[in-house]
């Protein structure tokens, strides 16, 4: 019970620093604070809510050009496809 209520405190959390833009054309921007593999996690799920079955990352910035690589708020430009990820 412990596990499962941490569990969803956290996702709430990470939810909640988590904007995702959707823009004219077929890229979106996701910003968000963690590594890598939040950034995938992020633009997956953001994908599949769209009624899309994977993401492909096509950029990732520091929102802050002065702190170093992978840390502070990212920004992360992806594409959705309606079928299997690419390789």
């Amino acid at each position: 019970m412990l596990r499962s209520t941490v569990l969803f405190l956290l996702c709430a959390l990470v939810g909640a620093c988590t904007v995702v833009k959707i823009g004219p054309g077929d890229s979106q921007t996701i910003e968000y604070e963690g590594g890598p593999e939040v950034g995938r996690d992020l633009t997956s799920r953001a994908c599949r809510r769209a009624g899309q079955q994977s993401a492909e990352i096509i950029s990732t910035v520091n929102k802050d050009a002065k702190l170093p690589p992978g840390t502070g708020r990212q920004v992360t430009t992806f594409r959705c496809f309606a079928g299997a990820p690419k390789p």
